[in-house]
């Protein structure tokens, strides 16, 4: 049986999967986090766009905003969605826009799609390449229990689109069969603690950095499914 590369067959279906995802509370919530620390940002790159939802709340509020995805089907969506709009397919850890931004923006847990700590160092520095000096980070991550969690979940079905979620407690990574009207891909994703994400965030230079939940705002506990993360890059 062929198998797909992550995000091409379930491209076609994303949206309906995701229809009940708070994409705009999402951008709200981050930008009111951002609004306490005396930080506006007229500009954003999202890492991991997808189909533009997630990137759309951001424009209708006047922001200058680009995206770059990895997977080429959904980035074809996103075109269609958001006419006008720079979105570049590229690799999180390895990329030059050539522009900086005042904020850098990744939501659903895309970076989660990083199964090293080495490799999600490398989306930080690059991040970190792209932002203004004082400019923040804000990104959305699944903690290894948040994984654990899915994994018990199993299976997921509704009109040709089945999911099959499961962990693997010795590599600590999550793994999803995507079924797609019969055809099959598989993505893999590592839980960060927010103490790892700290870690390497502080050591490119990136401070304050703190993490919280989504929607209360409260430092994450040892039961948290995800969390946001928070950083300013250096001024």
């Amino acid at each position: 049986m062929e198998r797909h590369r992550p995000f091409t067959l379930l491209a076609r279906a994303y949206d309906r999967i995701m229809d009940d995802v708070p994409y705009e509370g999402w951008a709200r919530f981050v930008l009111a986090v951002l609004g306490g620390e005396g930080y506006f940002p007229r500009s954003v790159l999202e890492l991991g766009v997808g189909t533009g939802n997630a990137l759309a709340p951001f424009l209708e509020r006047g922001l200058d905003a680009e995206g770059l995805d990895a997977s080429e089907a959904m980035l074809q969506i996103a075109r269609s969605k958001l006419p006008g709009v720079r979105l570049v397919r590229a690799d999180f850890r390895d990329f030059d826009l050539g522009r900086r931004f005042d904020l850098v923006y990744s939501a659903f847990d895309s970076l989660n799609n990083l199964t090293s700590p080495e490799d999600l160092r490398a989306a930080f520095a690059r991040a970190r390449a792209h932002l203004h000096a004082g400019g923040w980070l804000a990104a959305d991550l699944n903690t290894p229990e948040g994984l654990r969690e899915l994994g018990r979940e199993e299976v997921w079905e509704e009109e040709g689109v089945r999911l099959v979620y499961g962990y693997d407690p010795a590599s600590g990574l999550g793994r999803l069969e995507a079924w797609v009207n019969g055809e099959a891909e598989v993505h893999l994703e590592r839980g960060y603690t927010p103490e790892e994400v700290a870690v390497l965030l502080e050591a490119l230079g990136f401070g304050p950095v703190f993490a919280l939940t989504y929607p209360d705002a409260r430092e994450p506990d040892l039961l948290a499914d995800r969390f946001w993360v928070f950083a300013r890059a250096p001024a």
